[in-house]
Order: structure tokens, then sequence, then C-alpha cells
């Protein structure tokens, strides 16, 4: 009647990722420099491609950083469920791939026009001799492509600095 019965835990169950360890709020943190690393990112390519920074222009990169961190805490979330003790490249596709689908789906949901018949027509502020315009379509594709892009030196650095950081010393408190 005593009798215990005793259940074998692989030790990767044992090493799966929950929300209340505290490695969760060091990857956070490491989310959260994501974010700083894609705003110098962002920074260093406007300024290369002659950008002036005004009152305005500086206003909103400003307002852009709390943004960008809070981008990355919500991406963060389902990847440090999802991600299991394993590489560091394995992070980062989770890491690109949620980060990338948060900004992308609502685009693509609420601002792409799915009609055919008006997806293409032509803006109403260019003139009917102009040969070249881009509808909105066209440019909410073009967001999304170099979001894309943009994603990927942050998401990469930022794996990598996590598996350094928080997987190794989680498998040498163990």
């Amino acid at each position: 009647m005593g009798a215990k019965s005793v259940i074998f835990v692989p030790s990767e169950r044992r090493l799966a990722m929950k929300l209340t360890d505290k490695r969760f709020w060091k990857f956070e943190a490491m989310m959260l420099l994501c974010g700083v690393i894609l705003l110098c990112q962002m920074l260093v390519i406007l300024l290369c491609n002659g950008a002036e920074f005004e009152s305005c222009n500086g206003a909103v990169l400003i307002l852009l950083f709390p943004v960008l961190c809070l981008y990355f805490a919500i991406s963060g979330i389902p990847t440090w469920l999802v991600y299991k003790v394993n590489s560091w490249l394995k992070l980062a596709g989770y890491l690109y791939i949620f980060s990338a689908l948060l900004l992308i789906v609502p685009l693509l949901i609420f601002l792409y026009d799915w009609n055919p018949v008006t997806a293409n027509i032509r803006p109403e502020n260019i003139p009917a001799d102009e040969g070249k315009y881009i509808t909105d379509n066209e440019f909410i594709i073009t967001i999304c492509a170099v979001w894309t892009a943009l994603l990927i030196i942050p998401v990469m650095i930022t794996s990598y600095l996590t598996k350094r950081w928080i997987v190794n010393t989680k498998i040498t408190d163990n």
C-alpha cells in the first residue's frame, strides 16, 4: 500500500525552459539588447545613406527605441517556450521566425489589400502622366522584405550571446 512509483524524467525535460525560471529574465534582457542592436543598425544604415536627423526625425528614433525593445520582449516569450537546450542556431531560427511573424502577419492582415480590383489602383496624389509609382501593397511587401533582412544580424548576435551566457551557466549549475 505504501509503494511509491518513481517516474524517470529525461534530462531534456528537466532542463525545459519555463517562464518562472530566472534565466527567462536574463533572456528578456538579451531581447532588449536585440532591440538596441537593431536600432543601432538602422541608424548606421540611415547615416550611410545620407539621412539628416532634425528635431522630428530624431524624436521618431527616440520613440522607436522603446517600441523595438517591447517588440523583441514580446517575440522572446514564444521563442523561450519553444526552444529546448540545443544549438544557438536553433534559438536564432525560432527568434527570427517569431520576430518576423510578429510584424508581417498584422501588416498583411490589416493593411494589405487582398481585393485584386482595388489592389493596383494608382494612388490619388500621383499625376496621370507619371509612369512609375508604387502601390500600397508593394509598399507593404517592401516593408516586410526590409524588416526580415534587418532582423538577421541582431537575432544572430543575441542568440549566440544567450547560448554562451544563459544556457552554458545553466548546464554548469546543475
